[in-house]
């Protein structure tokens, strides 16, 4: 089980992307009897990784701007598979060894963690009003928990019980296969499969998924596609859902319901199936009226799916407090 270090001394957090990396000094704020504890963070700063040659020379920064503070215990959440000891981002060129981080850091313990292993974390210490439920459904609060989210990739982790805590489950599930459940998801399969041989849900429900899809749907409807951002795609949908970017929108949300009832039924995930990412915020509105929902539910004789409960992550830095719980709370 994860050992708790002092109340008093700060944690060093950071959630680390390709393009930036968060820092915080994060506090086990203690609740009050019989409530949840929470975790408290200050120094919030954003560091691009551009600016910095190392990991290590980026946390060195920061904590020179906080000299006051002296941790002595760090949790990293990194984007990527940690599968040994040395771990190399794949969208900047900072790499670096687990075993020798501590040192390197100068602290006495470094936990790493996978970026939605954090996030998973993060959800027993998040409140209700830090979460928008979508659609029916009830949290079983001894369920195995579930969150996915599209940004630049999709990410997938989970959470199962275990005695008084909880056990991180890591996985890199969005690269598992596309299932199309429509003509046209069928249409749009068979042309992306002229560039990408294999079809992962990554390929298809992600920022460079939004593009794919627009461009597919494009040659389907016999029009010239335009080269667009994810981003420009989705302002155009926002403003026009009729309009190819509306269409291919809806198409994103309606694969990625389908994806979350798959996760639900893979993990009998009865504590909530949680949506985080940094896509779904920029079309709240939008994703709220889609048919998300409904492909969710649209799982045949496993109609029990229709209890299970979809929430929103309305916390902004989850990463963060997960990293924070994950060395300070109860996890296994």
């Amino acid at each position: 089980m994860t050992p708790s270090s002092s109340p008093n001394t700060p944690t060093l957090v950071a959630d680390v992307g390709g393009t930036n990396a968060r820092f915080a000094l994060a506090h086990m704020a203690s609740a009050a009897k019989g409530a949840q504890a929470h975790v408290v963070l200050s120094h919030i700063k954003v560091l691009p990784t551009k600016n910095y040659d190392s990991l290590q020379a980026a946390a060195a920064a920061y904590l020179k701007d906080t000299p006051n503070s002296k941790p002595t215990v760090a949790a990293l959440a990194v984007a990527g598979p940690l599968t040994a000891d040395f771990f190399e981002m794949t969208n900047c060129p900072w790499s670096f060894r687990q075993s020798t981080l501590a040192d390197e850091l100068g602290m006495e313990k470094v936990v790493v963690l996978n970026d939605f292993e954090a996030i998973a974390c993060a959800l027993p210490y998040l409140n209700t009003e830090e979460l928008h439920q979508v659609g029916p459904g009830e949290i079983h609060s001894q369920g195995n928990k579930v969150v996915l989210g599209p940004g630049t990739g999709i990410g997938v982790a989970a959470l199962t019980p275990v005695l008084d805590g909880w056990k991180p489950l890591t996985s890199e599930a969005g690269h598992i296969g596309f299932a199309p459940e429509t003509d046209i998801e069928h249409e749009i399969s068979k042309l992306v499969q002229r560039k990408y041989p294999r079809v992962s849900i990554e390929r298809l429900v992600s920022g460079q998924g939004i593009s794919t899809l627009h461009g597919a749907l494009s040659a389907i409807l016999g029009q010239t596609p335009e080269a667009l951002s994810a981003e420009e795609i989705t302002r155009r949908a926002l403003k026009d859902r009729e309009s190819i970017c509306g269409q291919t929108t809806d198409i994103f949300c309606n694969i990625l319901g389908s994806f979350a009832g798959d996760l639900a039924v893979s993990f009998n995930a009865i504590g909530g199936v949680y949506l985080a990412g940094g896509i779904l915020p920029k079309i709240e509105s939008f994703f709220l009226s889609s048919n998300f929902r409904t492909r969710f539910e649209n799982k045949g004789r496993l109609s029990y799916v229709k209890d299970i409960p979809t929430l929103m992550i309305q916390e902004k830095l989850p990463a963060l407090i997960g990293a924070a719980a994950k060395i300070n709370g109860h996890f296994y």
